[in-house]
């Protein structure tokens, strides 16, 4: 049965823990450094050998790979696009409807998204500047397929960045099933490819003998993926860091506990390594959420994992509603849950976090898969300064400046400037276009 604690002592212990790499265990440090170096690995490998590469680490790591029949003929990754028409026709009419439905309000709310964006001209005198901004061209959307095939991820990602304008979308993916196809066909992905782990980021930062590298790396994925995308930022764009799951529900007193309960194993069942955290001000409210966990692990076909450990979920008896949303805001956590009576009385309080859902009847799940907000989302306390994946996250902004013999004043200004700095070319080059 997962803890109960009666005050904050234990998450701010948490927070300090989280904050403080001093504090992390041995075999946690030396578990990273194991990671970051075999993805160094990985990534020296496919820079330097491409596909052999590729061919190998699939080998090496007994990846699933495309059979014969459904492989492009350039390229032994790629579906080719007999085998792309055929996994988008395979599936039941009913899981098309709601990849479509779930497609729409998606592609509903990124496209409100960009009508806030708007390019930006100003005059002066002798001269005028502007900001465009432009999308990415190539972009790659990783799809994880681990314990659950995630066609929601194929939609999150591909639709959003269709929607901002990007050309050439690619789903990668460890296994593409028929409903990540159909998806990604849906969100307008133009090639999929069967590759999963810090070798298929590689493949598509730095390109091989038969794959175009991209620009930018989207979506979540295992502690291989994200170590990859962190080493290579710089090479490629990317959207996040993204880590386990997180929820933290706040609940009142009237907040239904079998609802609760079952909201906070939704998140935990993402991974052994998720966490789902109940904020209270009533204490009968949590003891009824700890008997409604009991009687769901006892009788549900949930993952082995939540019942072999409480590691997974804490809850936390605070003063009051305040408490709950100021300890929430140090948690910076993906998800938050106003399961109270008065849920827009907390909404403006709420400062630190990656998507909120509001009242008794808005579970994590809705946004998870069709109401419309994305959900590639921050964790790791990385709320506190990203946010949400939007068209936006694959919109360069760029400047512009269109001077006329006119800006003299412009002129004498940057000639000035440098000379402040001590940069004589740069006083020159602003001074040759005085009058």
């Amino acid at each position: 049965m997962i803890p109960l604690y009666q005050d904050a002592a234990e998450i701010e212990r948490m927070i300090q823990v989280s904050d403080d790499d001093s504090l992390a265990s041995d075999d946690r440090a030396l578990s990273r450094a194991a990671v970051e170096a075999r993805v160094l690995g990985i990534l020296q490998e496919v820079q330097s050998q491409g596909d052999a590469a590729l061919g190998k680490i699939i080998t090496r790591l007994s990846d699933p790979v495309l059979p014969e029949s459904k492989r492009d003929k350039t390229c032994p990754w790629r579906l080719s696009k007999e085998a792309l028409q055929e996994a988008a026709q395979n599936i039941e009419p009913e899981t098309r409807d709601i990849l479509e439905y779930a497609a729409a309000n998606i592609r509903q709310f990124a496209e409100a998204a960009m009508a806030s964006v708007q390019p930006v001209h100003l005059s002066h005198e002798g001269f005028e500047v502007g900001l465009n901004w432009t999308a990415i061209e190539r972009v790659a959307c990783y799809v994880p397929a681990g314990r659950f095939p995630l066609p929601s991820t194929a939609l999150m990602t591909a639709m959003t960045a269709k929607v901002a304008g990007v050309c050439d979308i690619c789903i990668v993916s460890p296994k593409l099933t028929d409903e990540v196809v159909a998806a990604g066909v849906i969100a307008g992905a133009s090639s999929f490819y069967q590759l999963g782990g810090a070798h298929a980021v590689a493949t598509m930062a730095y390109g091989t003998e038969s794959i175009r590298p991209v620009s930018m790396v989207v979506g979540p994925g295992n502690a291989y993926v994200t170590e990859a995308k962190r080493q290579l930022q710089g090479v490629i764009g990317i959207d996040m860091l993204a880590g386990p799951s997180e929820v933290v529900i706040i609940a009142d007193k009237d907040a239904n506990p079998e609802w609760v309960a079952w909201d906070l194993l939704a998140q935990a069942e993402h991974s052994p390594d998720a966490c789902a955290y109940l904020l209270s001000d009533s204490l009968p409210l949590a003891e009824s959420v700890r008997l409604e966990l009991a009687k769901a692990l006892s009788q549900e076909a949930l993952p082995e994992y939540l019942r072999a450990s409480d590691s997974w979920g804490k809850i936390f008896v605070l003063q009051n509603l305040q408490q709950c949303v100021a300890i929430c805001n140090q948690l910076a956590p993906e998800h938050v849950e106003l399961l109270v009576a008065t849920p827009e009385a907390l909404k403006d309080h709420m400062k630190d976090y990656g998507a909120l859902f509001m009242g008794y009847h808005t579970p994590v799940p809705f946004g998870d898969y069709a109401a419309g907000p994305n959900h590639t989302l921050p964790t790791n306390r990385s709320a506190r300064f990203s946010g949400t994946l939007t068209p936006l996250t694959f919109l360069r902004p760029q400047s512009w400046i269109h001077a006329t013999s006119a800006a003299q004043k412009l002129v004498r200004a940057s000639e000035a400037f440098a000379l402040t700095e001590g940069l004589i070319a740069h006083a020159r080059s602003s001074a040759l276009r005085l009058k």
